[in-house]
């Protein structure tokens, strides 16, 4: 069958019967969704209820590019015709929707996962809870590196695992001349891999290794053995975080086997808005920000997965200027 282009009438009814189910939503009311796809279907004979649910979720992607709330349980799609976006786009400058923050919207997107209990992860690496958690709460999937819901970063920590914040190349080296030489310098052989290697993780407090962080003014030196190895800008740092968190949830979550697969529950979420370079600096000196070293060389080949600056999940409201700790428990409770 030739495909027919969707016409004016089917999408503002289509329209008129999402911003139905978004208001009876934001009162907390339930709808039978499948009901009104088979209403509106019957209503427009050439187009079947599931068609219907994927037009919804157009209007959903169409709704999460204008940083406005969607239906839960309808994840946006995108891949719409040009027809539907102008004319959702008149549907809410004729009904005048409320300024919405995306913080907002996502607090209460994640409240609704809360009540949903038991979650599944996605996938199954070291990234499966996370892209779980985007998933569900209708994150586009795709390759770009910008904030990822309505430019807030997303973060997901499960127990007292430290957290990711950026990655940086040192801004000197000054015990050596290059990644190499620091790898041939100050690593060790690995003799299950047969390679020479430095993989560790260290803060103020020290490692194994003897390796160190130790704030200046100007700069974070890696100190070994009271000797200063190489150091990071101010700079370099504050721009780091600025450009990847000047918006972020981190999001914890208690993981779990249920029916032997992997599942979670969301526990809290920590908003953050605006990290202080002044604050890094001083959970550097806590011991509470971490540099992982994460280099080795084999073959003649320098292997580098990049040198990434991790926080103890503990200290992420002591990291930014403007934060909100949301229990949801007590939150769903209130």
């Amino acid at each position: 069958m030739k495909y027919k282009p969707w016409n004016e009438n089917e999408i503002k009814d289509a329209i008129a019967e999402y911003f139905k189910m978004l208001e009876a939503q934001e009162n907390g009311l339930s709808v039978n969704k499948l009901e009104v796809y088979r209403n509106l279907s019957k209503m427009h004979t050439s187009r079947s209820p599931r068609a219907f649910e994927r037009k919804f979720a157009n209007i959903s992607a169409i709704l999460y590019e204008e940083k406005l709330p969607f239906v839960d349980g309808l994840l946006p799609s995108n891949n719409y015709q040009r027809l539907l976006r102008l004319l959702v786009l008149d549907h809410l400058d004729r009904n005048k929707p409320p300024n919405y923050i995306p913080k907002e919207i996502l607090k209460q997107k994640i409240l609704s996962l809360y009540r949903k209990g038991i979650l599944k992860a996605q996938g199954g690496g070291s990234g499966r809870y996370g892209l779980a958690v985007e998933k569900y709460l209708g994150v586009p999937q795709n390759s770009s590196k910008s904030a990822d819901f309505m430019g807030i970063e997303l973060k997901t920590s499960t127990g007292k695992s430290l957290q990711t914040l950026f990655s940086r190349i040192p801004s000197k080296y000054l015990d050596c001349k290059d990644k190499r030489e620091l790898v041939v310098k100050h690593g060790y052989y690995d003799a299950k891999r047969e390679r020479q290697a430095l993989y560790t993780s260290f803060s103020s407090k020290g490692d194994s290794l003897g390796f160190s962080l130790k704030a200046g003014r100007d700069e974070v030196f890696v100190v070994k053995d009271k000797k200063k190895i190489l150091s990071f800008e101010t700079e370099t740092l504050e721009e780091a975080l600025l450009s990847k968190h000047s918006e972020t949830a981190f999001i914890k979550i208690n993981n779990f086997k249920y029916e032997e697969e992997d599942c979670f529950k969301l526990d809290k979420m920590v908003y953050g808005r605006w990290p202080s370079i002044i604050k890094f600096m001083r959970l550097i000196d806590q011991g509470r920000v971490f540099l992982d070293f994460t280099l080795s060389i084999k073959d003649n080949k320098v292997r580098d997965h990049g040198f990434c600056w991790r926080i103890d999940p503990e200290a992420f409201d002591d990291l930014f200027l403007e934060t909100e700790v949301v229990e949801l428990a007590a939150d769903t409770d209130g």
